[in-house]
């Protein structure tokens, strides 16, 4: 999460009043025309799938507020009196959601269907929350000029909230939960040249340092965003500086596999089965906006353009619904004051394709290679393999050769040494996975005494 400042300028605050007048009332279910936000800058964004909205909030000062749409974005109001408005985070439950008003050092609960707010919890005078997660039972917060954790536990009937729980985070620190794992916290820090990710475990009530790594400015610097994957395994980053969106460990923090390339990466999220969602700083019509990748896949496996040459992507602007049925995005336009709500749903299923080479004929009792290409390779995630079988007079039901690697370009090879005449049939088999469809070939040989 990016620090704004704590305070704007009233020229931004009068286009703001002017903006809430073009929100329109309702708008087609997955528009894919965006739809005016009654916002000029975004810190956080979280989806809740009870209820079917979407928190956005906006620091702004003394106007700080939530802004609250549903899916579709054609419906919108706001909560107020939020200065500073900052990190967002739900309960676990998904009935309540905190925010951060970092200019007031309080964070402020809402009841998520009726809105109404149900509790105030001051921190400590010149805290400024700014980051929220929700992990171990607790509500933590990053906040501090120079960067701190601390906690709220609102399970009993008075809030215990602590303070100075890990110093060496930095003023624009992101929290993020795990999914898999309640007691799961990772944050990470993003200033120039201090970059870091640390892995708590908040299960015992004090956080613990399960893992911690400081990143060299080649590594990654400005980090922008982050968000662990479904099964609780991974951290995946963007950074200003980065080779793409990497990802990490979660128990050692390691490098997963070499990172998907995209420049300049602004945003990240994981959908429910994984896939990866990532927005990148553009104003061309020529580079997508949005990339979507399976699990370990370097290429997309599709892409989206949200508003040609004159919108982009904001920082942290990506939310999956928890059911994966769609992506919500938020741009801007270039000299436009306000932001833009895109809700789309994406098909991320690619058709795949088998093709088989092998010579027509081949003597017996000496090997033979099959050559194949599974297309397109875009998004395969490393370790693909394709499953062999031969058939022959001897074994018409086939024989099983075992499985062989695809590589990353899609091609594979297949050896075998036949050792009878006659015509032998090699079939090919792809099983496919949640992004790619199952596919499969053949291919026959004649086997000759010489």
């Amino acid at each position: 999460m990016r620090i704004l400042r704590r305070a704007l300028g009233t020229t931004l605050t009068a286009a703001l009043g002017s903006l809430l007048l073009t929100v329109p009332g309702a708008t087609p279910a997955f528009a894919a025309d965006p739809v005016p936000l009654p916002m000029y800058s975004l810190a956080d964004m979280k989806v809740d799938g009870s209820n079917q909205r979407v928190f956005l909030s906006m620091p702004a000062g003394a106007d700080g507020r939530v802004v609250v749409t549903d899916y579709d974005g054609g419906n919108s109001t706001w909560l107020d009196g939020l200065p500073g408005a900052g990190g967002l985070a739900l309960s676990p439950d998904s009935r309540t959601l905190y925010v951060a008003a970092r200019d007031i050092d309080t964070i402020v609960a809402y009841d998520t269907t009726t809105l109404t707010e149900t509790a105030r919890y001051f921190v400590g005078e010149d805290t400024a929350p700014w980051s929220l997660a929700f992990a171990g039972g607790k509500l933590w917060f990053g906040y501090g000029i120079t960067g701190d954790l601390g906690s709220v536990d609102v399970s009993g009937a008075e809030p215990v909230i602590e303070l100075g729980l890990d110093a060496s985070l930095d003023w624009g620190a992101e929290l993020v939960a795990s999914p898999a794992d309640p007691d799961v916290l990772v944050a990470g820090t993003g200033n120039p040249n201090v970059n870091t990710l640390t892995v708590y475990d908040v299960g015992g009530g004090a956080p613990e340092a399960t893992a911690r790594r400081v990143f060299s400015g080649t590594e990654m610097n400005g980090l922008r965003d982050l968000a662990v994957t479904p099964d609780g395994r991974n951290v995946v980053v963007a950074a200003l500086i980065s080779p793409g969106y990497q990802t990490f460990r979660l128990d050692d923090l390691s490098d997963q596999g070499t990172p998907a390339a995209s420049p300049s990466p602004l945003a990240v999220a994981v959908a429910p089965d994984g896939t990866v969602a990532g927005g990148t700083s553009n104003n061309s019509a020529d580079v997508p906006d949005l990339s979507f990748y399976a699990p370990g896949g370097q290429a997309p496996l599709t892409t989206v353009e949200l508003g040609g040459a004159t919108e982009s992507l904001v920082e942290e602007g990506l939310a999956w619904a928890p059911d994966g049925s769609r992506v919500f995005a938020v741009t801007r336009q270039t000299g436009v004051m306000g932001l833009r709500f895109h809700a789309r749903q994406v098909d991320t299923t690619v058709q795949t394709a088998l093709a088989l080479d092998a010579p027509p004929t081949s003597r017996v009792r000496r090997e033979l290679t099959v050559t194949g290409t599974l297309t397109p390779a875009a998004g395969l995630a490393p370790g693909t393999t394709v499953a062999v079988r031969r058939y022959d007079a001897a074994a018409p039901e086939g024989t099983s050769l075992g499985t062989v690697p695809v590589s990353a370009d899609g091609t594979f090879t297949v050896t075998d040494t036949p050792r009878r005449t006659g015509q032998v049939r090699y079939g090919v088999t792809y099983a496919g996975d949640a992004w790619h469809t199952a596919a499969s070939a053949e291919v026959t040989v004649e086997i000759t005494r010489r």
